[in-house]
């Protein structure tokens, strides 16, 4: 294993900050590299669950020899890169919620010699990384189409089926509706008649999932088990023609609401808020103790102030867009997520009280290349997309900081505060009260602190004004 291969000449790509390490892999008789990150899974080598699937992966010839494979949740791109490498004739997609772990497997696969396209919201054509390949890596020369990294959620539309394969290191916080939804959505949507869905997960959910498989029809070929995990190799039986007509997929306008898992309301910073509870989101009927300090401070920070435009960076389940839509009123409000079903929870939130004018960025920014004529199903119905937050566009903005591991996140953000945050405007930045007091430290100039602050068992938010 080796450090990572960042240097100052192959500097200005926007995960360069977000490396971890470098590893050696092999698989199939290839030699490979991967970056790690510290805000993906597995930021120190690749992890159990992945290299078992992988194992058995290679006793399937129908797996190895499929023309067209799905890697479903492909974070760092370790299992669809390894099987374009050691497959040249399989067309390989990989998707993942999280558009930090999509942009890291491009990227991955760029720097290991294989052609690649990264999609952003809505299928927009985008511009990834240009890092120099990693050394002493040879693969042979593909003879499929580019590989496709594109964010997506497990139950979400997928307009590039049907595949040979699909295979997933399917993860538990998921939940067991989502996930029993999904089994049946592969077999009637994603997989021809023949084909196989390949499928690692902890062991506490084997034999749940041997159910979900059973009840959306698919027959077992074999299962092999570890102390910690099951991987099971199912496949699509040959589906009569009453089957095949009577397999409509999923509405489009429809497929978001299996996310749905309770609906809240409450008074939250004076405003009377309800929204949808989502399964894999934090914030199901109460807001968190950074969201409560966020509103309560920002409706005396914003307080007169003329909102035409607002941003939430990381907006979870959507309750402070929901906020500022019933408080300020802005004629858009921007979100910005690397959390692709928490761009399409907000959204969905936003949705339900009537507001359409949410624009979704994703986190990274990269530069739209072209925009893709396939036209992907978008994460929500309605919302927009946009690639990049133009400079001086934003009257207010609310910050939640995430804690991503040996990654200084209030000094990632603050540059993006200085250049859209409009002379006047006002962030609110909220999250642990030990990277809310360096946010503070760190702030550039041309920024006032407020008087104002809230702080609740280890979490707090502060505002500073535009000056």
């Amino acid at each position: 294993m080796s450090a990572s291969t960042n240097r100052p000449e192959d500097s200005g790509c926007p995960l360069d900050p977000l490396v971890n390490k470098t590893i050696d892999f092999a698989y199939r008789g290839v030699r490979l590299k991967f970056d790690l990150s510290h805000a993906l899974f597995s930021s120190f080598d690749v992890d159990a669950g992945t290299r078992l699937l992988l194992k058995e992966i290679a006793r399937e010839p129908d797996i190895v020899g499929a023309k067209r494979l799905l890697d479903a949740g492909c974070g760092a791109g370790i299992i669809g890169v390894s099987l374009a490498a050691s497959s040249p004739d399989m067309d390989v997609v990989m998707r993942d919620r999280d558009f930090r772990a999509v942009a890291f497997a491009a990227r991955n696969a760029a720097r290991n010699g294989l052609a690649v396209e990264l999609y952003g919201l809505d299928g927009a054509r985008l511009e990834p990384c240009r890092k120099r390949h990693f050394s002493k890596i040879k693969v042979a020369e593909r003879r499929a189409p580019p590989i496709i990294a594109e964010p997506g959620l497990l139950y979400e539309p997928d307009g590039r089926g049907p595949y040979d394969a699909v295979l997933s290191n399917l993860p538990a916080k998921a939940g067991p509706l989502v996930l029993a939804q999904y089994f049946k959505t592969v077999r009637a949507e994603l997989l021809r008649d023949g084909g196989i869905f390949a499928f690692v997960i902890v062991t506490p959910l084997a034999e749940q999932s041997r159910a979900w498989c059973a009840e959306a029809g698919f027959s077992l070929r074999r299962t092999v088990s570890t102390k910690n995990h099951m991987v099971a190799i199912m496949q699509v039986p040959e589906r009569s023609p009453s089957e095949r007509s009577g397999s409509t997929g999923t509405a489009p306008d429809r497929w978001f609401s299996t996310y749905v898992r309770s609906r809240a309301e409450k008074k939250i910073g004076g405003a009377p808020l309800a929204w949808d509870g989502i399964q894999g989101l934090s914030e199901f009927d109460e807001p968190s103790y950074a969201t409560s300090c966020a509103l309560s401070l920002a409706q005396k920070t914003f307080a007169g102030l003329l909102v035409r435009r607002a941003l939430v960076i990381e907006p979870g389940t959507g309750i402070a867009p929901l906020w500022m839509r019933a408080v300020l009123g802005p004629e858009e409000i921007v979100l910005k997520s690397h959390d692709t079903l928490a761009l399409a929870a907000s959204s969905h939130n936003l949705e339900r009280t009537g507001f359409h004018n949410a624009a979704l960025v994703h986190e990274p920014d990269f530069l739209e290349a072209r925009q893709n004529e396939r036209g992907a199903p978008g994460t929500a119905s309605g919302a927009m997309t946009c690639d990049r937050l133009e400079p001086a566009s934003i009257d207010a903005i609310i910050l939640f900081l995430e804690d991503v591991p040996r990654f200084d996140i209030a000094a990632y953000y603050w540059p993006l505060i200085l250049r859209v945050l409009k002379r006047g405007g006002a962030v609110v930045i909220a999250g642990e009260s030990t990277q809310i007091e360096r946010a503070a430290r760190q702030r550039p100039s041309g920024f006032s602190k407020s008087h104002f602050s809230e702080y609740r068992k280890g979490w707090g938010a502060i505002s500073f004004r535009r000056d």
